[in-house]
């Protein structure tokens, strides 16, 4: 068993996980980024009291940040949708629960619980790709996550591709995540409609990535475009990858992932056309096994992984 914390933007959720990976008990609470870094930290420590009752035996428990933390796992170094800078959260934990506390980036979370439980279980080196509002990383190498000698490793989303129409919300142009999330897929498509491209979205007074995934499925040509322009960037990105560090397999994970194999293959070939070694080299490329959950199974289980 173990206690795994998921903190969002708009939600804290906490589970109990069992051996399996399979969540017992869950509780969410809104979370209150407005009212600050004490409220955020109260409602924390009070959910986790909560779970704890639950499950008395349990010494440690693991939190997922959606933000980059200090080398030494202990600082919130930067939190952009909780507008934290530099919060010692670990420490504040700790005080308040008389328990071990272990912090980790949401999408490393993400990336430990399909290692420990789902589609990349049984390798020793994999990748983890969320694709949802930004595009977000992790990384196993040889069964230990790899957060670099600063705490800021895996940070795929803001890979510079090339000059884009638009700048990252990190401030800079080119990041892979205004190529390959579901934000650029929709301002992609905003963008061409604008300047008069021809598509059944011009008629959707309002659009998501699931409606541009939708319409390229039916064979719209603007959605099709813009889908194949989102494959295009991360095999881009994921041949990058490869060539560097070598992994045996990449996950799928995030909203956009929901578009199945229609994606999966097209990122597929891309990949491949823009690999090294091609035919020596090609790593397996899968979708996630866990949606929503996976933040918390993978806090839940990374005390195995560092």
């Amino acid at each position: 068993m173990g206690i795994g914390i998921d903190l969002g933007g708009t939600a804290i959720k906490g589970g109990i996980v069992d051996h399996l990976g399979v969540i017992q008990e869950e509780r969410m609470v809104e979370t209150q980024s407005q009212l600050g870094y004490g409220q955020v930290l109260n409602d924390l420590v009070l959910l986790i009291k909560e779970l704890h009752r639950l499950a008395p035996t349990e010494k440690t428990v693991g939190v997922g940040i959606p933000g980059i933390l200090s080398a030494d796992g202990t600082t919130v170094v930067s939190c952009p949708n909780l507008f934290w800078k530099n919060k010692p959260l670990k420490q504040d934990l700790e005080r308040a629960l008389s328990l071990e506390v272990l912090l980790v980036n949401d999408a490393t979370a993400a990336c430990i619980a399909e290692a420990a439980f789902g589609s990349t279980r049984g390798r020793s080196s994999s990748v983890m790709l969320t694709l949802g509002t930004g595009v977000g990383g992790g990384v196993i190498i040889n069964d230990q996550v790899i957060s670099g000698a600063h705490g800021v490793a895996s940070e795929v989303g803001h890979m510079i591709m090339e000059a884009n129409f638009y700048d990252c919300g990190c401030g800079k142009n080119g990041c892979l995540e205004t190529f390959a999330s579901a934000t650029a897929l929709i301002r992609y498509c905003r963008k061409q409609l604008a300047e008069g491209a021809e598509s059944d979205l011009k008629a959707a007074e309002n659009f998501d990535a699931r409606r541009i995934f939708e319409a390229a499925k039916a064979g719209d040509s603007l959605a099709l475009a813009a889908v194949n322009r989102l494959a295009r960037y991360l095999g881009w990105a994921i041949a990058n990858i490869s060539d560097l560090i070598d992994p045996e397999i990449f996950a799928i994970g995030g909203g956009v992932s929901s578009a199945g194999e229609f994606l999966l293959e097209r990122i597929k070939t891309e990949t491949k056309s823009h690999l090294t070694y091609p035919d020596y080299a090609m790593p397996e490329i899968v979708l996630a096994t866990f949606r929503n959950e996976s933040g918390m199974i993978g806090a839940a289980n990374l005390c195995h992984f560092i």
